[in-house]
């Protein structure tokens, strides 16, 4: 597939970070939270072995490669705004699932999937760099069949202070931040983005996990409207 276009200054320094940390993103001090993350957003997931499954900024492939051993009769999809890290997924899967899984770079302003190609899209620790927020989940909406499943987990700064601060310390240190959105916020536009059956089913503080300290968490799950139901 051809290249989606970088849409903005803040998409083309997330791009410059990803290539970057593309090299050491399997080995990091919180690569096992990242993984468990992930992991958490698969285990709201209602699957079906035939199920088809994209992940929206998809690092180095983790949750698409723990995802296609279990879908023996579907597909799991991984997009990145990184090439980088999309090379790295692919160096990363076994030939016995390679039929079963696959890699693509992209913008989430852009996803490059037809309508309804989806049954689930999950994002996680992504949507915090999306410069238009309304617009990618937009997209995710787009891509995903009538009835189909969203999941976001995010960082909770209504939770605490220190996330809420530390929302303020990458917005000055990480130019591809835009900002953590609390989950309120992020209900709402879940909600005014068109997706029904909206629930909140994560919301709390982790400690000492994984590599993190401390973390404020939130996990959304939404579905499209079904055929014949609004869909905004």
């Amino acid at each position: 597939m051809t290249r989606a276009p970088v849409r903005s200054d803040r998409e083309r320094a997330s791009r410059r970070l990803f290539d970057r940390w593309a090299r050491s993103y399997d080995r990091g001090r919180i690569t096992g939270w990242f993984q468990y993350t992930q992991q958490l957003a698969i285990d709201n997931l209602a699957l079906e072995p035939d199920s088809r499954v994209l992940d929206v900024g998809c690092g180095t492939g983790h949750a698409a490669l723990t995802l296609a051993p279990l879908l023996p009769d579907g597909l799991a999809c991984g997009m990145d705004i990184s090439s980088a890290m999309v090379a790295a997924g692919r160096g990363k899967a076994p030939r016995e699932i390679r039929d079963r899984v696959g890699f693509v770079q992209a913008s989430s302003a852009a996803l490059p999937y037809g309508d309804g190609t989806f049954d689930h899209v999950m994002c996680t620790n992504s949507f915090h760099h999306y410069h238009d927020p309304l617009h990618a989940l937009a997209e995710m909406k787009r891509v995903l069949r009538p009835g189909g499943q969203l999941i976001i987990f995010e960082n909770a700064p209504d939770l605490s202070l220190y996330t809420k601060l530390w929302d303020r310390v990458l917005h000055l240190i990480e130019q591809g931040h835009v900002r953590y959105y609390a989950s309120r916020e992020l209900g709402e536009m879940i909600t005014r983005s068109g997706f029904e059956e909206v629930e909140l089913r994560v919301l709390r503080n982790e400690f000492m996990k994984y590599g993190k300290l401390f973390a404020s968490i939130q996990l959304w799950s939404a579905r499209k409207p079904r055929r014949g139901a609004y869909e905004a």
